[in-house]
Parts: structure tokens; sequence; C-alpha cells
């Protein structure tokens, strides 16, 4: 009996020290951050079709690097909207400016909400490009001008992808870093040194840019359809959906070409059991607004399939009306972006 109480004091003691330094630890987290200013994540709103169409605008002006439409990114910098606000300061800091754009982004990044924290960020990228022509060094100056380190961008990416939290300044900052890279990477830069010292792998996105970005675009397209249909239907897919999109009008046979297959599939079956996939693919066609690919989407529409797995098997009208939309947007020639986390 003796010996039984010791051990049930020696694990309550345990567990008390246990509890206090899980305690200490939170307390000098929260610390550190007011210390350092570190931002919080800020709640998500509900993202409306006009924010989705604007910011699809902004990020294949910027994909494109279209600096004749310099000026248009720069107008939406007063936006009504903060989502597009964000995406506008971002994507001037890709395509580059002069003291206007400077002015202006200096003027928006004293915000504290998203909007903010992107035109730092993107200041912090024109100053460290401006600066330097060497990714290694540029990483470096875009760090300190935000006052953020490698660590902490590690730490806010795990904290992300643990809470599924909406986006942080850190994991924005880390999403802009891989761009840089991915720019690099495109102009026949070897970055595999400085590669290895940022965490990209703590956030898909970041992780999947730089990847794609040492492909040519017959692979991109091959890899990112191949992930779609074979992999575990995860929020990731819709990161791969958008990178598809992002392809534009070359992607859409190889898009059309597995939706087909998929179809064949249900003309025989009467069902598939791939309908994420389908969501995403026929999500990416909308995203391009290719006419081409409007066939296969009005085969959709007349022949979704059935819901295999409810007990009535009903007509998979999710499918049904994904592609009645897809084809409203091809028609109206309206583009929207599926994910808008940069």
């Amino acid at each position: 009996m003796k010996g039984a109480r010791t051990l049930i004091r020696i694990g309550t003691f345990i567990v008390v020290i246990l509890g206090v330094i899980s305690l200490i630890g939170w307390l000098q987290q929260m610390a550190w951050q007011r210390g350092q200013g570190t931002r919080t994540h800020i709640k998500q709103k509900p993202i409306f079709p006009q924010e989705r169409e604007v910011i699809a605008l902004l990020r294949e002006i910027a994909n494109k690097q279209d600096r004749k439409r310099v000026g248009l990114v720069l107008k939406h910098l007063d936006h009504e909207s903060e989502r597009v606000r964000a995406a506008a300061a971002l994507m001037i800091g890709r395509l580059g400016g002069g003291i206007e754009v400077e002015n202006k982004l200096t003027q928006l990044s004293r915000s504290s909400k998203q909007d903010g924290w992107a035109a730092q960020i993107a200041l912090a990228r024109l100053r460290a490009e401006a600066k330097s022509s060497e990714p290694s060094e540029q990483v470096d100056i875009f760090l300190k001008e935000l006052g953020i380190s490698l660590s902490r961008l590690r730490q806010a990416g795990w904290e992300s992808a643990i809470t599924d939290a909406p986006i942080s300044f850190e994991t924005m900052a880390l999403r802009e870093l891989a761009d840089m890279i991915a720019k690099a990477n495109r102009l026949g830069v070897d970055t595999r040194a400085v590669e290895d010292k940022i965490p990209f792998e703590v956030d898909y996105p970041s992780a999947l840019k730089v990847r794609l970005s040492k492909m040519g675009q017959r692979e991109r397209i091959a890899f990112l359809i191949r992930n779609i249909l074979t992999l575990r239907p995860t929020r990731e897919r819709e990161y791969d959906a958008q990178a598809l999109a992002d392809e534009g009008e070359a992607a859409v046979p190889a898009i059309v070409s597995a939706l087909q297959k998929v179809h064949d599939e249900i003309k025989r079956n009467g069902f598939t059991k791939l309908r994420g996939a389908v969501h995403l693919l026929i999500y990416a066609l909308s995203c391009i607004g290719d006419k081409r690919s409007l066939p296969i989407l009005q085969a959709f529409v007349d022949q979704p399939g059935i819901m295999w797995w409810h007990s009535q098997k009903p007509v998979d009208h999710f499918v049904r009306e994904k592609a009645r939309f897809a084809i409203q947007c091809i028609n109206s020639q309206k583009k929207y972006c599926l994910r808008i986390d940069y």
C-alpha cells in the first residue's frame, strides 16, 4: 500500500510539473508575441464572387508579368474590399514599381489588417530585389525588413497546419519568399542552397510553388492533374487546382481529357468515386474560362452520375451544379479564383 501511494504521489507530481511547464511556455509565447509585435490570425470573412473575380484578374496580371497594367493593379489598392487591397499590394510587389508605388504601399502598410500585412511584405520584397540580385541576400534583406526570423516562419507554419487557422502574417511572408525563389528558378538561378534554409515544407502552397517552378509547363500540368486524381481529397488539392488554373489555356486539353475518362466511367458504371477530383477539375476550367471545355462540362450536366454511397442513389446534383456554374462563367467571360490566400 505504501509503495502504491508513493507511485501515485510521484505520478501526480509529474503531471503538475508538466502542467506548469506547459503554462510557462504558453505565457512566454504570449509575452514574446506582444514584445515582437507578432500579428495574430485574422478571422476569415465570407468571400464574395466579386472579390474572387477581381483577385483572379490581379493574379493573372502578376503571373503574366504584364507591367502595362500596373496602373490597374495600383488602382485596386483603394478597393473597398480588404482582401482585394491585400491581393493588389502583393501583386504590385511582384510586378515592381517606382516612388508612387512605394508611397501607396507605405500608406497602406499602416493598417493592422491583412491589407497592411500585404503592403509591408510587398515593400520588403521591392527593397530586397532593389538591393540585390542574389537570392540568399534577397532573403536576408526581406526578413530583416519585416523583423522576423526563419525559426518564427517555421513555428507559424506548424501552428497554422495544426489549427487550420486563417493565414497569418508569417505564413503570408513565407509564401512571398516562395514566389521570390520560384521567380529565381524560372530565370535559371541555382537556389538550392537558400531553399534548404527556408522552411517551405511547413506550408503546402509555398512548397508547391517552389516545386512547380523547377518543372516545364507540360510536366506541371500532368503533375497537378495526377495529384488531384490520385491523392487524398484534402484542402491541399484546392491549391493544386488553383495552380492548374494558373497554367491557363495550355492546361485545358489535359483537363478535358482527364474529365472525359471519368465521364466514360460514369457512362459504364453509373457513378464515379472521383467526384471530389471532378469538382476541382471543373473549378479549374471555370477559372480558366476556355470555351473548348464546354462540351465536357455539358456532358456532366446531362449525366453527372449518381451518389453511389447514398441509400436512395440520387442523381449527383453537386457535380451537375458545378458544371452548370462553370458553363455560366465561361459564357459570361467571368473568371474566378479558387484559392485567394496568395
